[in-house]
Parts: structure tokens; C-alpha cells; sequence
């Protein structure tokens, strides 16, 4: 009988054990999904808004060209200044807004339609390099 009882015992310490472990290991579980799924999600965030700061910097490029900067494109650049400060790294954000500001000042004084050509293939480039440096931050290949 008292084997039985010792047996009873140690059967109930084994699941007591394996209950454990398993709420353990759920937990971690839970942990490691959590965390996961919120770099997938700041990850999702980086590319929606890498790819508006592009758009922002090509309107701009096509407005400052043709000499017509207006509210339209200040706004374009303030709608998505907040994200960039949230969401991109600090060398984005920083490389995003000098790059605004040169691609607005470039055309300053120009009216010659064949220097204006000549800085929007300029301007044009800086942008490339710059989408180059957000596609190698999201880790997502370089265009061949």
C-alpha cells in the first residue's frame, strides 16, 4: 500500500513538473511571437513610409524644377515628418530632411531649362543613393 501511495506521489509530482515546464515554455513561446511580430510590424511601418519619403523627394524634384514649390509639397514633406521621426532610424531621418532641403535650394536662381535638366538628373541620382541606403537598412536587395 504504501508503494502505491510513494508511486501516487511521484506521478503527481511528474505532471505537477511537466505543467510547469509546459506553462513555462508557452510563455516563452508567447514572448519570442510578441516580439516578432512587433519588429514585423515596425518593419511594415519602415517600408510604407520609405516609400512616401521617395515619393516626397521625386515631387519635390518635379515642383522645385518647374518653379512651382507650393503648399502642396510643404505639406507632403510635414505629413510625413512625424513618421520618420518615430519609425526611421536617425541617419534616415537626417539624410531625408537634408536631402529635402537641397533638392528645394538646387533650383534657386536657375533659368536655363538646360540646367534645370542638369540638376533634376543630379537630384535624381541623390535620390537613387538614398533609396539605396533605406532598401539596405530594410535588408532588402539592391537593384542590379
Amino acid at each position: 500500500m504504501s508503494d502505491t501511495i510513494i508511486a501516487a506521489f511521484i506521478g503527481c509530482g511528474g505532471i505537477a513538473l511537466g505543467s510547469f515546464i509546459t506553462i513555462i515554455g508557452i510563455f516563452c513561446q508567447s514572448l519570442f511571437q510578441f516580439h516578432r511580430e512587433r519588429k514585423q510590424h515596425i518593419m511594415r511601418k519602415r517600408e510604407e513610409l520609405y516609400l512616401k519619403a521617395c515619393e516626397v523627394l521625386m515631387e519635390h524634384d518635379k515642383y522645385c524644377s518647374m518653379n512651382k514649390f507650393n503648399k502642396y509639397c510643404k505639406d507632403k514633406f510635414n505629413e510625413i515628418q512625424a513618421m520618420m521621426l518615430i519609425y526611421s532610424s536617425r541617419k534616415i531621418y537626417k539624410e531625408y530632411y537634408a536631402l529635402d532641403c537641397e533638392i528645394t535650394n538646387s533650383y534657386s536662381g536657375i533659368v536655363n531649362r538646360k540646367k534645370v535638366d542638369e540638376i533634376s538628373n543630379k537630384n535624381a541620382d541623390k535620390v537613387e543613393m538614398f533609396a539605396n541606403k533605406m532598401r539596405k537598412e530594410l535588408k532588402i536587395q539592391e537593384r542590379q
